[in-house]
């Protein structure tokens, strides 16, 4: 008996350990046993499965059950993401019917899966496969619906393991559910009413701007148009709809969803280079914008020679490339100043952030969740809501700009019409006073032939002293007209420099020494020497001479003439005033003194021609200047303004 207890034993204790082994990988799937009992109308399977990854992609189901069964890991995601990859990818879920009443469905909601392949136990053990994907037509699918919809054997009570075998050259990305029949009509009437406002509110736009285009001719909203249609065929692919009620017996043509990325691409340069005014406010972001149409060429010329997923790479690149550009484009034009783009501007930064989103859920670089698959839907409808406002605002913006515009050449016409009007009145002076000026002259030349040769001595001196007076007046006339018509008819201003009035003024005073003296009139140079003014330093010299030289004419022996200046530097500006003691103005002469050929009483001096001030007017005006002139009345002498504006390199002090 001792010497059979030993070998009984320890078969005992190895009996003991495979029960205690079996029990807790029994005990472990039934943690993974999905119980449909106590599960309500919804279950969401990712925590639920195991995964395995099958490198080649050219294992059996029953080398998946047996030799490799052990190798399966547990997945702790509602939502699997596998990122784009070449590898196959079998799930294993495990389902308990025991008390089950009704029909359940195991539903996989993304509709964009190449491969789908379900094994399902049938009563003798076996396993029947059920293939379905976006590569084969939808007539193969066992129920009429976008997403993968596969009907469960709930007759029989007990725990049933299923496999899903998934492979493609995409982006893997799942989200299995099981649904009671109740679970799955409320999801299909719920998913069918978003999908069908979302595809309305496209519909409905692209509708209204096509009505507009035909009615407007405007170009923009055909762009907007284009831009609209390559949205829709981008989510009618992505969403199974194409597949289920466009091309059901093509499914090839799901692989060439990327070329809605290039109709976007193109419609929305389109769009913005004409919404925005690129080539006319804008030329060298209209410049930016053709090099990137190039590229986009190129990109799309590649595309055909590129295979999966090199292809799905690329066109993912040009879209985040697409929305950051055009991004980055309106917030630079709307800053500038262009009010228009700030809607364009929110349109696509909310877009930028749900395509981003989007696509780093596809690449596995962030938690794949329900909403990841909706982000394209809500950021195309926010573009097209956000555009579509855009497209008003453009259009109010225009209208008012157009209004601006029309306003401002009303106001031009009106200036022009009143600059002809003053051309008039100029011209009918200028003849009056030419033939005022030209009549004298003729009057001493006829008094000089009349004496003929009985003029003799002295009295033939004079006759031809008159001549000679005659001659240099009409000299004078011509020369100095011609001087104020050019003045007023040049299209560009002198150049400018930075003057200091002050060395100027004494450069005229040194100049006229002898002529102040002969005149016997007191001159006071007060100009501050610390300021600097914008302005031609030869037509300033110009304009102070022209002052100074009325001032010593109307002033008599004794008198003073003051020239001082007055700093503003907030204001920047300066004033340089000369003023005299002389014989003053009226206020009806103050109003005309300014105007070409303007002469004060008979003669306001009998050498002048009535065009120095206004000579000196335009000259002043021409740099941003301005010149006026102030008197208290007759004989209480006359002031003469001028103002020009600071030079930056003043100094706060004067």
């Amino acid at each position: 008996m001792c010497l059979g207890e030993g070998p009984l034993q320890k078969f005992q204790i190895s009996v003991l350990t495979l029960l205690l082994m079996w029990f807790g990988l029994a005990t472990a799937a039934q943690d993974r046993t999905v119980a449909l009992s106590n599960a309500g109308d919804k279950v969401l399977l990712g925590e639920h499965m195991q995964i395995l990854e099958d490198p080649e992609g050219d294992w059996t189901l029953d080398q998946v059950r047996d030799q490799f069964a052990s190798r399966f890991r547990a997945s702790e995601s509602s939502a699997l993401n596998f990122g784009f990859t070449r590898s196959t990818f079998w799930l294993r879920i495990a389902v308990d019917t025991s008390g089950v009443e009704g029909s359940w469905f195991l539903v996989e909601r993304h509709p964009i899966l190449d491969e789908l392949t379900l094994y399902a136990p049938d009563d003798q053990g076996n396993y029947i496969a059920q293939a379905v994907g976006d590569t084969r037509g939808f007539g193969q699918r066992p129920m009429n619906h976008r997403a993968f919809v596969f009907a469960l054997d709930t007759d029989e009570p007990g725990v049933k393991e299923y496999y899903l075998k998934v492979r493609g050259k995409g982006a893997l990305n799942m989200m299995p559910v099981l649904f009671s029949a109740k679970g799955l009509v409320e999801f299909t009437y719920l998913e069918q009413l978003m999908q069908g406002l979302f595809y309305g509110s496209l519909g409905i736009m692209l509708v209204y701007n096509l009505l507009l285009y035909l009615s407007l001719r405007d170009n923009v909203q055909l762009h907007f148009v284009m831009f609209l249609g390559g949205v829709i065929f981008f989510n009618i692919n992505v969403s199974g709809f194409g597949l289920q009620y466009l091309w059901p017996e093509t499914p090839g043509i799901n692989e060439y969803f990327w070329l809605s990325t290039y109709v976007i691409a193109l419609a929305l340069a389109l769009y913005s280079r004409q919404f925005l005014q690129l080539a006319q406010r804008f030329p060298r972001y209209d410049r930016l914008l053709k090099h990137y149409l190039i590229m986009i060429g190129g990109a799309f010329l590649l595309q055909w020679l590129m295979e999966p997923p090199w292809t799905y790479h690329l066109s993912t690149a040009v879209a985040l490339l697409t929305i950051v550009l055009f991004s980055w484009l309106g917030w630079m034009v709307w800053r500038q100043g262009f009010r228009v783009a700030r809607l364009y501007v929110l349109a696509w930064s909310v877009f930028l952030l749900t395509i981003f989103l989007f696509a780093m859920g596809n690449l596995g670089l962030m938690p794949y969740s329900v909403f990841v698959p909706y982000l394209p839907h809500f950021g195309a409808l926010w573009v097209v809501v956000m555009l579509s406002l855009a497209l008003g605002d453009r259009i109010r913006f225009l209208e008012t700009e157009r209004k601006q515009l029309a306003h401002e050449a009303q106001q031009n016409l009106e200036r022009h019409l009143a600059d002809i009007e003053q051309m008039n009145q100029d011209k009918s002076m200028f003849l009056q006073y030419i033939s005022h000026e030209l009549n004298t002259p003729i009057n001493w030349i006829g008094a000089a032939d009349s004496l003929g040769q009985d003029a003799r001595g002295d009295q033939e001196v004079d006759v031809w002293a008159m001549v000679r007076k005659g001659q240099r007046r009409l000299t004078g006339i011509v020369s100095t007209s011609l001087r104020y018509f050019d003045l007023s008819d040049r299209n560009q201003p002198p150049p400018v420099s930075n003057c200091q009035p002050m060395w100027v003024l004494d450069a005229i005073l040194r100049e006229q020494t002898a002529r102040i003296e002969k005149s016997g009139v007191a001159v006071r140079n007060r100009v501050s020497p610390n300021f600097r003014v914008n302005a031609s330093e030869g037509e300033l010299q110009e304009v102070l001479s022209i002052g100074l030289d009325n001032a010593l004419r109307f002033s008599a022996e004794g008198d003073s003439v003051d020239i001082s200046s007055e700093v503003d530097v907030p204001g920047g500006y300066a004033e340089i005033r000369i003023q005299d003691e002389g014989k003053g103005a009226t206020a009806e002469q103050l109003e005309h003194i300014l105007e070409p050929f303007f002469v004060m009483g008979s003669r306001h001096h009998e050498e002048g021609f009535g065009l120095s001030l206004a000579m000196a007017r335009v000259m002043i005006e021409q740099v941003d200047g301005q010149l006026w002139a102030e008197s208290p009345g007759p004989g209480q002498g006359f002031t003469l303004h001028i103002r020009l504006p600071l030079s930056d390199m003043q100094a706060p002090r004067a």
